[in-house]
């Protein structure tokens, strides 16, 4: 018959682990994530620029002028006021080192929030956000709440 250990023992043997406490069917227990030693969360600064791609030039643009990011047809591209850059990475990619100035509204678009003129709805009430360059994006309904949440309405 297996002695039952202390809470003590059994907290002890994940001394240098990271671990949260909890309770299983009323007994404590621990929940251990175990990664692998060659993977490490590295903190992924943000981006102060990005490199798009004009023609066969590349342009390394300041991320304040971007006014938003679009994936059509398995291609990124960043707009500017002076134009269209295509870039490499995948909005997926992006949305993880963009600063918070930056809103995803939909399966396909980023927003710089700092270029939005205007947020109104469309024939079919879904909300629509105009930038400061005129150019109009639809807000999916999966990302709706996360709109008015960080735009405060």
């Amino acid at each position: 018959m297996e002695k039952k250990r202390s809470r003590e023992e059994f907290f002890q043997q994940f001394a240098n682990l990271d671990w949260i406490p909890v309770k299983l069917n009323g007994e404590p227990a621990a929940l251990v994530v175990n990664l692998p030693h060659e993977y490490e969360l590295v903190k992924i600064s943000p981006l102060r620029l990005l490199t798009g791609k004009l023609g066969d030039e590349w342009y390394p643009v300041p991320i304040e002028q971007i006014t938003h990011i679009e994936s059509f047809q398995k291609k990124t591209f960043f707009y500017t006021e002076d134009g269209q850059f295509s870039v490499s990475s995948t909005l997926k990619e992006l949305e993880k080192r963009l600063p918070e100035v930056f809103l995803r509204i939909h399966r396909s678009y980023i927003v710089n929030t700092a270029k939005i003129s205007r947020i109104s709805r469309d024939f079919s009430s879904n909300l629509v956000v105009t930038l400061v360059d005129g150019t109009e994006l639809p807000v999916s309904q999966s990302y709706v709440n996360d709109v008015k949440c960080v735009l405060g309405f």
